[in-house]
């Protein structure tokens, strides 16, 4: 077979996740490119290996392809520019060849560069990597579906390790670009249909992220079956992993149970880290969820392992609140405080750790508290009051965010899947410490709901004011905006739902709550209540 047959096949071979037999052929074929002195080749040999690396993550070696691919531009850059004359008589192609072969090779080390800063969570650096590369204007028709296959990909994996690290409003404007360019792919190549299956399966994984159950399951149905048609065995499975977390997110465990058991063989076999992990977790949840402490123990032990071989603090810090469940049914208190201490120093070490992190954390550990009071009846009363200055200052400020969402879709989203659990478990601490004005404080809040205004505002960030943020955005109310669709418009409509003001029950007391909202400030930045005058609940 010829040198361009056999990088072709090397691509098939990438495209159906057989990184080790492509890798092997690349590396075969650079002898014989080197006897035939054709750099043209040896580049193209290097950015198909800086793209398995990238996926195997294995970033040295992308830096060196990198490397390897910009000393040989640099080269014929400088022969066009004249500033090499020697070397100039030793080129047989022609000016134009040259600068057509420098033209595709700087962009697909511009695309590794991209894909490098995004797997490091360098995600500034990633989108000015990104923005040159869709920025480069050169006119060479016959690249333009190359160049277009490399932007959109590249804006794939930007998007993912933007999820990656909490900032999933930050993706949205690329999942936007993402889909909208698979559906204008008309061709049935190779190259599309894996921009097909990667990003319809990367958005469906967002989409159960972001509560939006009902647009995952067709776009990750759709990457199966041209997964399955393509014979690509680890891209089917991974299509059944995100279909697995939907069920685990909808409540439907046998369905989850099912469809992670069919995933893992083939995602073990690729041994892709970041999804044996994810395999594993949810081995370990199902475990939990039937009392096999000692099996859940094991697993979720697993899912550690490997994503510490990969380094992803937020997914280390996750499953160290997963274990402390084990510890906490086992009676263990003490571990379980010291999984979450280990957690709290992961995210304090992250430099893009949210208020929404911390928020969660604290109410994790005072489930700990609570469960620990009640295996500790002549302590109870002090434990449950630990626990509730943990909790609920906690609902309070996640809770809070629900009154900043116009959307009402996008209000019952945040409200299911983020708010309702941790107020749930505030009212129950409140309950169990027989803390009856508290809890009555509690119901008063949570059944007055919020406030509608006719007042001009200022519209909360749309998607696009995220897309160049300079800083990750990591409020709840920009968080909330990934369910909420474009901003509402309005004139004198009731247009905004806004925070309650501070409400009083009794006229002689101060207003409910006071004190755990102060908490929700000095801890979260969280302001629960709009600085208006209280309303006054009595009749």
């Amino acid at each position: 077979m010829t040198i361009s047959g056999d990088l072709e096949r090397a691509r098939h071979l990438a495209f159906r996740a057989d990184e080790d037999a492509a890798k092997d052929l690349l590396l075969s074929l650079v002898p014989r490119i080197e006897q035939e002195d054709r750099d043209d080749l040896l580049m193209e040999v290097y950015a198909q290996l800086g793209e398995i690396y990238l996926v195997r993550t294995a970033y040295d070696g992308v830096e060196e392809c990198m490397r390897r691919i910009r000393d040989c531009l640099a080269i014929y850059s400088a022969i066009l520019a004249g500033l090499m004359p020697e070397a100039a008589e030793q080129v047989t192609m022609s000016d134009a060849e040259v600068r057509h072969m420098v033209c595709r090779y700087t962009r697909r080390a511009q695309f590794l560069e991209t894909g490098l800063a995004a797997a490091h969570g360098d995600h500034e650096a990633a989108e000015a990597a990104l923005l040159r590369l869709t920025d480069d204007t050169a006119a060479f028709p016959d690249l333009s579906e190359e160049h277009r296959y490399l932007i959109v990909h590249a804006q794939i994996l930007c998007a993912i390790a933007l999820c990656d690290d909490d900032l999933h409003v930050r993706s949205v404007p690329l999942w936007e670009r993402v889909i909208d360019a698979i559906q204008r792919v008309r061709s049935d190549s190779e190259s599309d249909d894996y921009l097909l299956v990667t990003g319809a399966t990367c958005y469906g994984r967002f989409c159960v992220e972001t509560g939006r159950l009902s647009e995952a399951e067709p776009w990750l149905r759709r990457a199966g079956a041209r997964a399955q048609v393509r014979g690509w065995d680890l891209a089917t499975s991974r299509t059944q992993l995100e279909r697995a977390t939907a069920a685990w997110t909808a409540g439907d465990r046998p369905q989850a149970q099912t469809l992670v058991h069919e995933a893992y063989p083939a995602i073990a076999e690729h041994a892709r880290a970041h999804d044996v992990s994810r395999c594993w977790l949810y081995f370990g949840l199902i475990a939990i969820s039937v009392g096999a402490l000692d099996d859940a123990d094991e697993r979720l032990s697993h899912a550690e392992r490997h994503w510490r071989e990969i380094s992803k603090p937020l997914h280390i810090h996750r499953i160290l609140l997963q274990r402390s469940w084990v510890d906490i049914f086992r009676g263990d208190f003490a571990a379980a405080v010291e999984r979450v201490a280990q957690a709290r120093e992961l995210l304090d070490s992250w430099p893009r750790h949210s208020w929404l992190q911390y928020a969660r954390l604290d109410d994790h550990l005072g489930n700990i508290w609570r469960a620990d009071a009640l295996a500790d009846p002549d302590r109870a009363a002090t434990k449950l009051e630990q626990a509730a200055e943990l909790k609920v200052p906690a609902a309070l400020a996640v809770d809070s965010v629900r009154h900043t969402i116009a959307d009402a879709d996008a209000r019952m989203r945040w409200a299911t899947y983020v708010s309702a659990p941790i107020l749930a478990g505030a009212f129950a601490v409140a309950w169990e410490w027989g803390n009856t004005e508290l809890v009555s404080e509690l119901v008063e809040y949570h059944s007055a709901r919020g406030s509608f205004s006719t007042e001009p505002h200022a519209q909360p960030a749309d998607w696009s004011a995220t897309a160049t943020a300079a800083v990750p955005v990591d409020t709840a109310d920009d968080y909330a905006l990934v369910a909420a669709g474009p901003p509402l418009e309005g004139g004198g409509a009731l247009t905004r739902l806004g925070p309650l003001p501070p409400l009083r029950m009794d006229p002689t007391a101060p207003p409910i709550i006071s004190r755990y909202r102060t908490l929700a400030f000095e801890r979260y930045g969280r302001d629960v209540t709009a600085d208006e005058s209280p309303w006054s609940t009595w009749p």
